[in-house]
Parts: structure tokens; sequence; C-alpha cells
């Protein structure tokens, strides 16, 4: 979801004063936080030049991309608030996250889905190995083609459609002993929340020096196309489809209100 009702602020009231973002031990920029969430605040160059220092290190590790579903259900799922809060990276994932950090005094840079491209243009320049991991059938593949044939990178995709909600599992180890096969030096990986994040989490530590970016939709604008969903979502899902959109919104609402105190 990339607007959400409310995060507009009235002129009639005053924004609070620019909260003193500190740089804490151990983290390359200064972080802010939406709830539970802690934000990266660098800007594309930074993040470009962090995750290629990362690389070129050999140390590994996560850039993660939360967005307002994240952040909601960080509230109460610890797992996934363990997720993001010790990721390498954790970059916004949508212009809500931008406006509401504008709203609580601590602007973020917007990079929304130009960054994965321009991530793409750095493997290329830099000759790494890219491994592509999505949950929707055929979109790693398809990805892996676009990254060969538009970046020359050398990429693999592969399809993770029996991920288990938790990341975790026999299957899912012998899918990294799969991606391990490559040496990547940078995997990306596109799956549901919170599969993703725990996904990306449980890869990293297998992989150790491998680079894992969850990009969650935004992995779709390196195609040259919109990719279509295969899913077909039942009746009584597509009528509840705007009942939770709602109730995540105003579950953001809140904790945005409860983020300004």
């Amino acid at each position: 979801m990339n607007g959400v009702v409310g995060l507009e602020t009235p002129g009639s009231l005053a924004l609070p004063a620019p909260r003193r973002v500190e740089r804490e031990p151990g983290w390359a920029f200064p972080r802010m936080r939406i709830g539970q969430v802690p934000l990266d605040m660098g800007s594309l160059d930074e993040v470009l030049a962090c995750i290629e220092r990362l690389v070129a290190t050999g140390r590994g590790g996560r850039v993660l991309t939360p967005g307002v579903e994240q952040v909601v259900r960080a509230e109460r799922e610890a797992p996934l608030r363990e997720a993001l809060t010790t990721a390498e990276l954790s970059l916004a994932g949508g212009t809500a996250l931008v406006r509401a950090a504008r709203v609580l005094g601590s602007p973020l840079p917007e990079l929304g889905a130009r960054w994965v491209p321009a991530l793409a243009g750095l493997a290329r320049a830099r000759a790494w190995r890219v491994l592509v991991v999505a949950d929707q059938p055929g979109l790693a593949e398809w990805t892996a083609c676009a990254l060969r044939d538009r970046y020359e990178l050398l990429a693999v995709g592969v399809a993770a459609t029996g991920v288990p909600e938790d990341g975790q599992g026999p299957g899912v180890e012998r899918l990294i002993d799969r991606v391990a096969l490559t040496r990547p030096d940078l995997v990306l990986v596109s799956m549901a929340t919170p599969k993703q994040e725990l996904f990306c989490q449980y890869a990293a530590e297998l992989l150790q020096t491998a680079v894992v970016v969850g990009t969650g939709r935004a992995l779709e604008s390196l195609l040259d196309r919109p990719w279509v969903h295969r899913r077909r979502r039942s009746l009584l899902a597509s009528v509840m489809a705007p009942v939770r959109w709602l109730r995540r919104s105003l579950a953001f609402l809140r904790v945005i209100a409860a983020s300004r105190r």
C-alpha cells in the first residue's frame, strides 16, 4: 500500500519539532523509527555504496524494505520485529512510510522502486553474480532473464513456491544449498510478508558472504512490462480485501499516533 488516508497534515496542526536522530553504533546510517521498525536515512548513492562495501568485504548481510504491512505486523509479531531490527540496512519500502516520517519530523530519502534497477546497474559494473528467489511462479526466472539480457549479468532464477510462513525448514535448507552452489554476491528475494523477512534472515546466516535483499514487489521494476500475478483469489478473499486494507490503514495510523508522543 503506497498511500494511507490521514497522513497529510492539515495546515492547522503544527508538525512536531524535528527529532534528533542519532547514529547508533554498528549501523551505517542514522536511523529513525516508525513504531518498532527502524529506517535508515541514507540517500540512494549512500545505500548503494554501503551494499558495495558489504559485498567487497565478504561480510554479507541483509537489506530489508519494510512497508506499512511490516510496520503494523511488527507490533505483535516478535520474529518479524527481530528480523527487521537486526538487518544491516532497513529502507522505507513505500511512499506511505516516507510521508509518515515527514509527519514525525524525520524526513527520509524517497528511494521508491527505482533503487532496484540502480542496484542492478551497480551489480553490472562490479560483475557480481546475482541470484533471484521469488514465491510467485515464474517471476524469479523471468527476472533472471531480464538481468541477463538488459544488464548482462550472470543471473540465475530459483522458484520458491513451497517456502513456509516462518521462512525455515528442511525444504528451505535444500533451497539455500542450491543457492549456495552459484556462489552469489547478491540474492534478490521477493516473497510475501513475513516469509520474505524471515527467509532473508535464515538465508543470510547460512550463506554468510552474500548480501540478501528483500525487494518485495519492487523486484518487478526490473521487468520491461508489469508482472501478471497468476494467483487467483477466492470470492471471499476479494470481498474481504478492502476490509483488511482499512484495518491495516487504521492500525498504521495508530502506530504513527503512538510514535508522535
